[in-house]
């Protein structure tokens, strides 16, 4: 009787043994089958980027200017300039209208690269090169383009008939490196007032 009591009892251990292994045999292909799913792709818009350039610079120009921050013409203007100077060129995937309005949107705006993304279709890691990739062009150009004023040179009309800028500088005729300039600094207290009565008006109304 004994033995048959051991022998039913190793049967049954053996059973629950093969259930086991079948159970962790049936988990283990779940978890390969989710760690090798396919990848769906994300950028798959009909609304691609060189599609949304091209209606923003042949639209009305006001959007060009909210996009870009400057007139359609001088958009095809700077860019031609950096395609003759061979700065910038077309790639497979992404021409030069698009890289130059990578550029400007994201120095115009300061969005984040997932907006970009959307914008554009396009990956953070391909926005981010071509971003990076116009910065040094544009930074050529400055030598040609940006020139610094010396000091006889007479204040530009649009400043100086400007209430706006000419009113900070007219009264000042003394050269920047005069020793009898006098600058008076603001006065350090008056910030400290002011948070005083800030605090003193939040404590009161609650």
């Amino acid at each position: 009787f004994d033995a048959l009591l051991r022998e039913a009892i190793l049967e049954e251990n053996a059973m629950f043994m093969a259930v086991g292994e079948m159970l962790m045999s049936s988990i283990m292909d779940d978890d390969e089958e989710d760690t090798t799913l396919i990848p769906r792709p994300m950028h798959t818009s009909r609304h691609t980027g060189y599609v949304w350039v091209h209606e923003v610079l042949h639209g009305h120009e006001r959007r060009c200017y909210n996009t870009f921050r400057m007139h359609p013409s001088i958009f095809v203007k700077l860019r031609d300039i950096l395609v003759e100077r061979e700065l910038i060129r077309d790639y497979r995937y992404v021409t030069t209208s698009e890289q130059l309005a990578m550029f400007l949107y994201a120095m115009g705006h300061g969005v984040e690269t997932g907006a970009m993304c959307e914008h554009f279709q396009h990956s953070s890691e391909t926005i981010s090169y071509y971003v990076n990739h116009v910065i040094k062009p544009i930074a050529l150009l400055r030598f040609t383009y940006i020139v610094l004023p010396s000091e006889t040179d007479a204040v530009h009309p649009r400043i100086h008939h400007d209430d706006r800028f000419y009113p900070y500088f007219k009264d000042d005729d003394d050269p920047p490196d005069d020793p009898n300039l006098v600058v008076t600094p603001p006065d350090m207290q008056a910030g400290e007032i002011l948070r005083t009565q800030i605090a003193t008006q939040i404590w009161v109304n609650n």
